[in-house]
C-alpha cells in the first residue's frame, strides 16, 4: 500500500506521509518555486520534479533520499537546427500565407515517464513546445526525439508541409504552442508509448519512438471545421488500464473519450445530462479496465465545479453508466477545478487536488471522500508513491556481500593470504615492503635455484672436466655429502622460508 502522496505546486513540492492519524506533511522542497509536475521513478526509488522557476527558467529536478534534498539533473536543451512552424502570416483575406518558422526553446516541463524493468535507464519527458525528450541512462543526458518532432502532421523534417499543431491553451510567456501533457508506456511492452499532445491528438510508437502514427479516430475536435479531423485534437489527459493496456481513456477538450482496442477507435462516453463532459483528469482502475474516474469541470469557459458542488464521477461499465460520488465533498460555492495530472489511483485509493489548494482523499475506491487540506497552494500534480528505500541500503549490501566472503568455511583455506594482509598493523605492513623490496630479486633467484644447484656445484668445485664425470660427480657428492647438507638445512631452511613467505603475502 502506498504511504506518500507527492504534490506538484505553485509553491513547491509538498510530500505528504500516511501514519496511523491520517496523511501529515513530511517534506517539503523546492520552496516558493512553481513545480508542474512531481513523480516516483518505480524502478529505483528517484524522485523527479519539473521545476518553472521565475527567475532561472525551467529545470529538472532530482532527489535520491526520498525528497529530504534535491538537485538539478542534467538539463534538458533543444538543439540549436530544432526549428517549428509557429502559425502563419495571414494575407489580405485572411488566408495562410507564409509560415511563422521559430527556434525551439524548453518553455515548459509538462509530464515525465518512465520505461519498463527491461529499461532501467529509460526517462521520457515531455515538453513545452511538443518536444519529446528521451534518457538511457537515467537522465544524466538527453536526446530529442526527431522523429516526433520532424512528424509530417507538423510540416515534416523541412517544415515545407503544413502543421496541423497549435497551442492547447496552456501557454508560457504569454505565447501558447503545442505541449506534451501525457506518456503512457505500455506495461507488456515497453517500445509500446502513447503521448497526448496539446494540439495535435493522441500518438503511438510500438517501435521505441522510431515511427509515430496518430490515434484520433471517433476523436472529436469540435473546434474545428472537421471535428473528424485526422489532426489537430486536444485530448487533456490520457491513461489506461496497467493490467489489461488495450483500455485507453482520455478526458478531452470535447468530451470523455474510452477506447477498448489500444486506442485505434475512440468512443465518446460524455453524459452531460449528468455534468460528464468537460474536464482535464482521469484516472483508471488497475486491474478493471472499464471503470475510470473523472472530476468534472462546468466548460472551458468557466473552469470551476459544475453546479457550485464538487463531485467526483464513476463509472464501472466503460462509459454507459455514470455515479456522481459527492460524500465528503463540498457542495455549496465551490470553485474547485483539477487539472490533468491532479488525479491519482492506487489499489482502493484516490486522491486529487485542485487550484484552489485543497486535497481530498479517498480509501474506498471514492465511495467517500474527506478533506486532507485547504491550505495548500494550487496544485498541478498528485501522485501516490511508496517511501524508496533503496540508494541508502546500497552500502549495506556491499557490506553484506564482504562478510561471507571472509567468514564463509568455504573460502577459509583461499583467503588466508588475504586475511594476514587486511589485518596486519601499520607497522608490519611496513616491515614487509622494506623486506619484500630488498627480496625481490633475491627471491626470484632462489626459487630459481633449485634447477641451477646441480650446475652451479660442479663448477665451483671442479672445473675440469664436466661432460665426462657428470653423471659419477653427482651420485659421489650425494652419497658422501648428503649428511653435511642435512646438517646445514635447517639454518638456510629457517631463512629461505621466511622470505618466500612475506614474498608470497607482498603479492
Amino acid at each position: 500500500m502506498s504511504d506518500r502522496i507527492l504534490l506538484g505546486t505553485r509553491k513547491g513540492t509538498i510530500i505528504l506521509d500516511r501514519n496511523g492519524a491520517g496523511w501529515k506533511v513530511g517534506t517539503v522542497g523546492h520552496y516558493g518555486v512553481n513545480v508542474s509536475f512531481v513523480s516516483r521513478d518505480p524502478r529505483d526509488g528517484t524522485l523527479w520534479a519539473g521545476l518553472d522557476h521565475g527567475h532561472w527558467g525551467t529545470k529538472l529536478s532530482r532527489s535520491t533520499d526520498n525528497g529530504k534534498t534535491w538537485a538539478d539533473a542534467p538539463q534538458i536543451m533543444y538543439p540549436k537546427d530544432a526549428r517549428y512552424i509557429d502559425g502563419y502570416e495571414k494575407d489580405e483575406n485572411g488566408e495562410d500565407k507564409q509560415p511563422k518558422i521559430k527556434h525551439a526553446t524548453l518553455g515548459k516541463i509538462w509530464s515525465i515517464g518512465f520505461g519498463g524493468a527491461d529499461q532501467p535507464g529509460r526517462i521520457w519527458v515531455g515538453t513545452i513546445p511538443g518536444g519529446l525528450f528521451r534518457s538511457d541512462d537515467g537522465g544524466e543526458s538527453w536526446e530529442l526525439n526527431r522523429p516526433l518532432w520532424d512528424h509530417e502532421s507538423r510540416g515534416g523534417p523541412n517544415l515545407d508541409k503544413p502543421t496541423h499543431w497549435f497551442g492547447g491553451g496552456a501557454t508560457v510567456d504569454g505565447d501558447s504552442t503545442p505541449g506534451i501533457h501525457s506518456i503512457v508506456v505500455d506495461p507488456r511492452n515497453s517500445k509500446r508509448v502513447l503521448i497526448g499532445i496539446s494540439c495535435a491528438g493522441v500518438l503511438e510508437t510500438t517501435n521505441d519512438g522510431k515511427t509515430w502514427v496518430g490515434r484520433n479516430k471517433g476523436s472529436k475536435a469540435c473546434f474545428l471545421p472537421n471535428p473528424d479531423a485526422e489532426w489537430g485534437h486536444d485530448p487533456h489527459f490520457v491513461s489506461l488500464c496497467p493490467s489489461n493496456p488495450d483500455h485507453v481513456w482520455q478526458q478531452n477538450h470535447c468530451g470523455v473519450f474510452y477506447s477498448a482496442n489500444g486506442g485505434q477507435q475512440w468512443q465518446e462516453v460524455s453524459k452531460q445530462s449528468e455534468g460528464v463532459h468537460f474536464g482535464f483528469s482521469v484516472a483508471v482502475d488497475e486491474k478493471d479496465g472499464r471503470t475510470a474516474w473523472l472530476v468534472p469541470g462546468r466548460s472551458d469557459m468557466a473552469r470551476m465545479s459544475v453546479g457550485g458542488g464538487l463531485f467526483v464521477a464513476r463509472t464501472q461499465d466503460g462509459g454507459q453508466s455514470w455515479q456522481q460520488l459527492r460524500e465528503g465533498l463540498p457542495q455549496e460555492r465551490a470553485h474547485d477545478i483539477v487539472y490533468r495530472h491532479s488525479l491519482d489511483i492506487k489499489g482502493d485509493m484516490l486522491a486529487f487536488g485542485s487550484t484552489t489548494g485543497n486535497l481530498y482523499f479517498s480509501a474506498d475506491r471514492g465511495d467517500s471522500w474527506h478533506t486532507i487540506s485547504n491550505n495548500f497552494p494550487p496544485i498541478h500534480s498528485v501522485r501516490f508513491a511508496e517511501t524508496s528505500p533503496t540508494r541508502k541500503p546500497a552500502p549495506k549490501k556491499k557490506a553484506a556481500n564482504k562478510k561471507p566472503d571472509a567468514t564463509s568455511p568455504g573460502r577459509k583455506a583461499g583467503g588466508a593470504k588475504k586475511k594476514p594482509v587486511k589485518k596486519a598493523t601499520k607497522k608490519k605492513a611496513v616491515a614487509k615492503k622494506k623486506v619484500a623490496k630488498k627480496a625481490t630479486r633475491k627471491a626470484v633467484t632462489k626459487k630459481a635455484a633449485p634447477k641451477k644447484k646441480p650446475a652451479k656445484n660442479p663448477k665451483a668445485k671442479k672445473a675440469t672436466k664436466k661432460a665426462a664425470k657428470k653423471k659419477p660427480v653427482r651420485k659421489a657428492v650425494n652419497k658422501k655429502k648428503a649428511p653435511a647438507k642435512k646438517k646445514a638445512a635447517p639454518k638456510k631452511a629457517a631463512k629461505k622460508p621466511a622470505k618466500k613467505a612475506k614474498g608470497k603475502k607482498k603479492r
